[in-house]
C-alpha cells in the first residue's frame, strides 16, 4: 500500500526513512506515525510490546482491579485473545490516524468497553492523569526502548510527529464523569516528563498488579519459547521493563550478565530489520485485514487452543499459599 501519499515512493531498499525525510511533522504527523509504527510489526512483536506496555497501566489499584476483577479476568483465561484483540486495536489507530472515522470508531469502542466496567467498578475510569499517561507512554515508548538498547531515538521529525498523532487521540477518549482528556503536554520533551513523573510517584504495593504482570510476562514466554527456556523468556520483559514497574510488581530484575545477553539480542533484531532486510512494503495491519478467510479461521483456533493451555499453565504456576487461585484475591 502506498501509505496515503502520492508523493511517497516505495523502490528504494530503505524508502521508509526516505519518505520520513521528505515530510512536514506539523501537517504529515499521522502518516509520519502510520510509517514509523506500521510496517515492522509481527505477532511477536505486538506480543512484546503488549509485554512492555500494558502493565504500566494497572499499577494504580483502581486499574488493576478492573482487570484482575476476583479470578484473574481475561489476562488469565483469556490471554492470548487480549493480546490480539488490545493490539488489534492498537494497529488501526497507528494505521488509520485520529483523523480517519475508522479510528475513531474503533476508539469508541474503547469507550464504550470503559463505559460497560465503569458500571461495575464506578470511578475507576475517571482518572484523568490515567488517560494522558496512556497517550504520552504510547507516544514515547519505542522512542525510550531504542535508547534503551543503545540504538538512535526517534528522530526530531518523528518526535513532533508522535507528540501531534498522539495528542489528536486524546479527544477520542472520554474520562468517566468529566468529558474528554485534558492537559496532555506541550511537546514531546513534556511527554518524558510526564511519564517520569507518574511512574515515579510514590503508590502503595497492589498485589493484584503483581499478578497481573506475572500472567502477562509469563505469557510472552510461554507463547515464543519451549518449556525449557521460558526463563529465557521471561528474562525479556524483567530486562526491557521499566526499573518502577517491575519494582511496583515486585519482580527483580534479570541479573546484569543476562540483562546484557537480551539487549545483544533485541538490538541484533532491530539492526537486522532496519539494516539488513528492505524496507516492507505493506503493513501488518493490511496484511491481517486481508488474510482468506480459512487463515483468519486458523488464527482464531490456535488463539483458542492457546489460551486454554495457557489458562492452566498459568493458574498452576501461581496456585500456592496466598496465591489469587488457591484463595481469590477480593
Amino acid at each position: 500500500m502506498n501509505p496515503s501519499n502520492s508523493q511517497i515512493s516505495q523502490d528504494s531498499y530503505h524508502w521508509i526513512s526516505k519518505a520520513i525525510d521528505t515530510l512536514d511533522p506539523e501537517t504529515d504527523y499521522e502518516t509520519i506515525w502510520r510509517l514509523t509504527s506500521s510496517y515492522q510489526l509481527s505477532d511477536f512483536a505486538n506480543n512484546l510490546i503488549y509485554t512492555l506496555t500494558f502493565p504500566n497501566f494497572v499499577i494504580p489499584l483502581h486499574g488493576a482491579e478492573v482487570v484482575w476483577r476476583s479470578d484473574g479476568g481475561k489476562v488469565v483465561h483469556k490471554a492470548v485473545d487480549r493480546v490480539d484483540k488490545t493490539e488489534h486495536y492498537n494497529m488501526a489507530w497507528w494505521y488509520y490516524g485520529p483523523s480517519d472515522q475508522r479510528c475513531r470508531d474503533a476508539a469508541e469502542r474503547i469507550n464504550q468497553l470503559h463505559a460497560g466496567l465503569a458500571r461495575q467498578y464506578p470511578g475507576r475510569f475517571s482518572h484523568n492523569e490515567d488517560y494522558v499517561y496512556t497517550l504520552t507512554f504510547s507516544a514515547v515508548l519505542m522512542h525510550r526502548l531504542r535508547i534503551r538498547l543503545g540504538l538512535s531515538g526517534f528522530t526530531e521529525k518523528q518526535q513532533i510527529a508522535a507528540h501531534h498523532f498522539w495528542r489528536d487521540m486524546g479527544p477520542l477518549f472520554k474520562v468517566e464523569g468529566k468529558g474528554t482528556v485534558k492537559d496532555y503536554p506541550a511537546d514531546f520533551d513534556g511527554c518524558i516528563a510526564f511519564c517520569e513523573a507518574y511512574e515515579n510517584t510514590p503508590r502503595e504495593y497492589n498485589e493484584k498488579a503483581r499478578y497481573i504482570g506475572l500472567s502477562i510476562f509469563n505469557l510472552f514466554a510461554y507463547r515464543y519459547f519451549p518449556p525449557g527456556l521460558r526463563w529465557f523468556g521471561m528474562a525479556f520483559p524483567r530486562t526491557l521493563s521499566l526499573p518502577t514497574t517491575l519494582s511496583a510488581f515486585r519482580i527483580e530484575p534479570a541479573n546484569p550478565l543476562l540483562a546484557a545477553i537480551i539487549i545483544f539480542i533485541v538490538r541484533a533484531l532491530f539492526l537486522v530489520t532496519e539494516v539488513l532486510l528492505p524496507d516492507p512494503k505493506v503493513p501488518f495491519f493490511e496484511r491481517l485485514e486481508t488474510l482468506p478467510e480459512v487463515e483468519t479461521r486458523k488464527r482464531k483456533e490456535e488463539t483458542r487452543a492457546l489460551d486454554k493451555s495457557y489458562e492452566q499453565f498459568i493458574m498452576s504456576q501461581l496456585s500456592g499459599p496466598g496465591c489469587p487461585f488457591s484463595a481469590k484475591v477480593q
